[in-house]
């Protein structure tokens, strides 16, 4: 397994969080059975049955970004990221999946993952990123929107069937520094 830390993630801030030391967000490169089953276990349980399995996230960690969030030495996952590149603008990177543990919310810990992604995905080369958001999902829209400086560009009504609508936003990378 390999596992390379992201070294900009602002670590003094989310050691200061009471009872949570030592996060890292990590890249994940490659993968154990063992961690493949943490992250799918990890969505399963924030997204229910629309969370990714292994034969979706296998192809996400080969070809696009993952990454997680967790205690330097523990093998508890407190989030998770899936990103890939849009086909149509291969400087934008979209948001696929993004949570983090519920008894984790509502420390900041949502806005330093985001952030340090952000900053990654800079150094790889990518402009912007987008993702969308159920328009009910107001934490989800707080931080996207105010603490992290996406744009809401469309309203797609029926985005994944009827009654599941969903705003489209979007962020310029150069903004995360």
């Amino acid at each position: 397994m390999h596992l390379e830390e992201i070294k900009n993630l602002p670590q003094k801030v989310v050691r200061d969080l009471e009872g949570v030391d030592h996060l890292k967000v990590y890249l994940v490169q490659d993968y154990n059975l063992s961690l493949l089953k943490r992250m799918v276990d990890f969505g399963l349980n924030i997204f229910g049955e629309l969370g990714m399995d292994e034969w979706g996230l296998v192809p996400q960690i080969r070809h696009g970004n993952v990454f997680i969030l967790k205690e330097e030495d523990k093998k508890r996952i407190i989030g998770l990221a899936i990103l890939m590149r849009d086909w149509e603008d291969p400087d934008k990177a979209y948001l696929f999946d993004y949570a983090i543990a519920e008894e984790y919310q509502g420390n900041g810990l949502g806005h330093h993952f985001l952030t340090a992604i952000c900053e990654n995905l800079l150094e790889q080369g990518f402009k912007r990123m987008s993702l969308t958001v159920d328009v009910e999902n107001m934490p989800a829209i707080h931080l996207y929107k105010d603490k992290i400086g996406f744009d809401i560009v469309k309203e797609s009504k029926d985005e994944y069937g009827k009654g599941h609508d969903r705003y489209i936003m979007q962020f310029d990378l150069d903004d995360a520094q």
